[in-house]
């Protein structure tokens, strides 16, 4: 790849990667923010907590998994030199 090529890919995730990126991060939170309301304010019955728990659950794994592979990008970009 020549510089180009690696301006064109830097432009690109600057662009359209990291923009996608922390959108997925908001809505994460915001799915985990609707769980805890759906578990402390409107779970009246065994459903709705139910409901709000997997809503918690379910964002936390995803805002795990993103963090991780935020973190293994970082660190291979710092070996690489990139």
């Amino acid at each position: 790849m020549n510089a180009t090529d690696n301006d064109l890919v830097r432009s690109f995730f600057a662009a359209v990667v990291n923009p996608l990126v922390q959108l997925m991060f908001a809505a994460a939170i915001v799915y985990f923010i609707y769980g805890v309301y759906v578990y402390f304010i409107k779970g009246d019955g065994d459903a709705d907590r139910t409901q709000g728990k997997n809503h918690i659950l379910w964002s936390t794994v995803g805002l795990f998994i993103m963090i991780s592979v935020w973190g293994i990008i970082a660190v291979l970009e710092r070996t690489l030199g990139v």
